[in-house]
């Protein structure tokens, strides 16, 4: 499937995004796009050299996207896909393309609900399955990195994964991956609303069709207690 893609792009001096600022429901986010090979990754715009090489194409061949966390003059602070879960760096404008992204998601562990925002209009409010205490789903501001379509769409993950920025605190490799948390769908639609998954946030697989046909590459995903 293809994912959703962002056209709207922003001046280099527009003002900085809103998400992070305590309010899921307010202005857009700001995400950038890999529009150079590789796009070199720094400390602060005032390092030398890059600590990290960014290609254009993650694993799975996506286009790769970073969340805006802040901006400067001819930089962007963004959010990264690895761990330590959080971590950020700063690259270059020249080296992304910037687009506005409307669309927000945020998960409540305690309520186990998944919650998504069109703007300031609530577009789904469902329940979820998420981790058990053992393997407790992080909490934490990250973004949709990845939307991989199932070969089985009645299988475990459902029809649809979006693969999220965050990584498991407690497991470092699952299955064939790296412990990348993920939000899809489920065959278990009974124990929704549970702690019941090794760190992923499940819902029912009429809701992940839903989203995998609405939200972009790099929407912000919040996931609170």
């Amino acid at each position: 499937m293809r994912t959703t893609m962002l056209t709207t792009l922003l001046l280099v001096g527009a003002a900085a995004p809103a998400w992070g600022k305590g309010d899921p429901a307010v202005a857009p986010s700001v995400v950038a796009q890999v529009a150079a090979k590789l796009v070199p990754v720094y400390h602060s715009p005032y390092s030398k050299k890059p600590f990290l090489q960014v290609p254009r194409l993650t694993a799975d061949g996506a286009p790769t996207v970073f969340l805006v966390k802040s901006r400067r003059a001819g930089w962007e602070q963004v959010y990264l896909a690895r761990r330590p879960n959080g971590s950020t760096g700063w690259v270059k404008d020249g080296a992304v393309s910037l687009a506005l992204d409307p669309y927000r998601v945020q998960v409540s562990l305690a309520k186990h609900r998944v919650t998504v925002w069109d703007g300031n209009k609530v577009i789904l409010d469902a329940p979820a399955g998420v981790g058990r205490s053992v393997l407790p789903t992080p909490r934490g501001t990250y973004y949709i990195v990845s939307l991989l379509k199932q070969p089985d769409p009645y299988g475990l993950y459902g029809p649809y994964a979006f693969g999220l920025s965050a990584f498991s605190d407690v497991l470092y490799s699952f299955g064939s991956g790296p412990g990348e948390i993920g939000l899809h769908g489920t065959n278990d639609p009974a124990a929704l609303g549970t702690d019941v998954s090794h760190g992923c946030i499940r819902i029912s697989n009429a809701n992940i069709t839903k989203l995998a046909s609405l939200l972009p590459l790099g929407t912000p995903v919040r996931i609170v207690s």
